[in-house]
């Protein structure tokens, strides 16, 4: 038996050859419900692939009964713009600590502050940029700017700490990396509020 999060599925599991193509043909049903896969449930165990492509490899007769579990598109969204705020916070800190690091001698202590922070800022980015490409998310003259901003800003710390400039790299960090956080949580206020009226609009859809 194949179960839509708790509802019996008219996918039958003797229609496929494998598990992947179960899996290809869920995931379909779901992005035209405009939902994401978020679990998946083999045999009442939850199957996450150790290797690419492992689904294949499982044969229908090893498959009782399959479950799968989605979220709406605008509710995930929602989710991780929530788990933004606390990275635009993580950032922050890391910005302040690392500069009060050099500021103080500790270069190696902020030398790994500071790799790691850029690593999340990149996430961050690409998280941002995600927002755009699978949720339609509109790209406002305030991301755009920002996101610039942020690009040329990870440049300048780079190259200042290629060149041993610890001064300048302290300055950049305490005073445009770190305060550029209060503005890219105003954004992300921005984007829970067309998530919210996204989710209202959708409600009202389906109440018709």
């Amino acid at each position: 038996m194949i179960y839509i999060n708790g509802q019996k599925s008219a996918l039958q599991i003797n229609e496929f050859a494998n598990l992947e193509e179960i899996l290809i043909a869920g995931n379909e049903l779901c992005n035209n419900a405009n939902q994401i896969i978020t679990n998946i449930y083999l045999n009442d165990e939850e199957f996450q692939e150790l290797y690419p492509h492992q689904a294949e490899d499982i044969e229908i007769d090893e498959i009782q009964k399959l479950e799968i579990k989605s979220m709406d598109f605008v509710e995930m969204a929602s989710q991780i713009v929530e788990e933004l705020f606390k990275v635009t916070t993580s950032i922050r800190l890391a910005a302040t600590q690392s500069s009060e690091s050099l500021r103080r001698g500790d270069d190696m202590d902020a030398l790994t502050t500071i790799t790691n922070m850029t690593d999340v800022i990149r996430n961050f980015l690409s998280m941002l940029t995600c927002f755009q490409q699978d949720f339609s998310a509109p790209k406002t003259e305030e991301y755009l700017k920002l996101s610039e901003t942020y690009s040329q800003l990870l440049e300048e710390v780079l190259e200042s700490m290629e060149n041993e400039d610890w001064i300048l790299v302290a300055d950049l960090l305490e005073f445009e990396i770190a305060p550029l956080c209060a503005e890219w949580d105003e954004y992300l206020k921005s984007l829970r509020f067309y998530f919210a009226s996204a989710s209202e609009s959708q409600e009202q859809t389906i109440a018709q």
